[in-house]
């Protein structure tokens, strides 16, 4: 499951690109941890292992258009009820601070 929204196709290099890591951290921790944590649930689920149960389409589109996912996405609605339909917000990140931020999921 890729998801609903822009992005279709995610190459991720073998090694992981630490200064693209670096980046996504910083913006992480700016505009995620108010709901999502590595290690446990909070809001939202924790991220650790994030790559295990989605792939990294599904991740980035959920990060750039969560409302339509939110609605049309069945792994998205399936959340959206587990964590008592607390919508995630759209955080208008651009493609380049998805893509980062999904490098750094891959370090958790």
């Amino acid at each position: 499951n890729k998801g609903i929204g822009p992005i279709k196709k995610v190459d991720f290099e073998t090694t992981i690109n630490n200064d693209l890591a670096e980046k996504g951290k910083a913006t992480f921790n700016q505009k995620c941890t108010a709901c999502h944590m590595a290690n446990r649930k909070l809001i939202g689920p924790a991220m650790k292992g994030i790559y295990e149960r989605r792939s990294p389409e599904w991740v980035m589109n959920m990060l750039l258009n969560p409302a339509e996912m939110l609605k049309k996405d069945p792994v998205a609605i399936a959340l959206l009820k587990e964590y008592n339909n607390i919508m995630m917000l759209n955080q208008n990140l651009t493609n380049e601070e998805a893509r980062s931020i999904s490098e750094y999921l891959r370090t958790l």
